[in-house]
């Protein structure tokens, strides 16, 4: 009969019959782990997708509802306009509160992208570049530093090291684990962008490929995992 206590293994061993070949349970055994295993990589394959799926509508949702004329000049001297937005990766957004010099905290969408930090206020239902004390709402992750804030648990300082002009923004979060949050990932962000991988590439390398002929959110299953499930 079938042992109570042991349902699992009789899952993954099959059917026990006598004198079953020990060596081919083993084998079957062997097979199986892997094939779980390489399962639980295709869902951990298939949620990163998702997850990017995700990013690049809200990202354009964001865009979409952007200010035709909003623009904000770098400090290289470009422009930065709606259309820049979507030739980048979205890795996090969110409301933040920026503190003015005067002590006021202002509302503003942040948007952390491939190699910008962008701050954002809303105006007549659309999106424009924010303005506070005269600081870019574009910053670039080049040289950008993040730094707790000393007896503000909800608070960060972005310093923009930058030799054109260093600049500081206190930023608020609604709570100290939104902030370390915020932190992680501007700071994994910065770390891709300055990284010897990234090596500053062209913003054609940035474009999200939605309307490329293949679904960006295609993935295809390997030919291992049929082969060991025998499907």
């Amino acid at each position: 009969g079938v042992w109570a206590g042991e349902p699992y293994r009789c899952f993954a061993s099959g059917p026990q019959t006598p004198g079953r070949d020990p060596a081919g349970r083993d084998r079957e055994d062997q097979d199986l782990t892997q094939a779980l295993n390489l399962i639980k990589d295709i869902i951990s394959q298939v949620d990163a997708k998702v997850s990017e799926c995700e990013k690049g509508q809200r990202l354009r949702e964001i865009a979409g509802k952007m200010d035709l004329k909003s623009s904000s000049k770098l400090k290289n001297g470009l422009t930065f306009r709606k259309e820049d937005m979507l030739r980048r990766q979205l890795h996090l957004e969110g409301t933040l509160c920026w503190k003015t010099t005067s002590g006021r905290l202002k509302d503003v969408l942040a948007v952390l992208l491939t190699d910008v930090l962008l701050l954002l206020q809303e105006k007549d239902q659309k999106y424009v570049f924010a303005s506070v004390d005269s600081k870019r709402p574009v910053i670039s992750l080049q040289k950008l530093i993040v730094r707790e804030v000393a007896n503000e648990e909800k608070a960060m300082f972005l310093i923009s090291a930058s030799l054109r002009g260093p600049e500081m923004y206190e930023m608020y979060t609604s709570s100290k684990e939104e902030r370390n949050t915020w932190m992680a990932h501007i700071r994994r962000a910065v770390e891709r962008w300055e990284g010897p991988v990234c090596a500053f590439p062209p913003p054609s390398c940035f474009a999200l490929g939605f309307d490329s002929g293949q679904s960006s959110c295609d993935l295809e299953i390997p030919k291992r995992v049929l082969e060991v499930t025998g499907r």
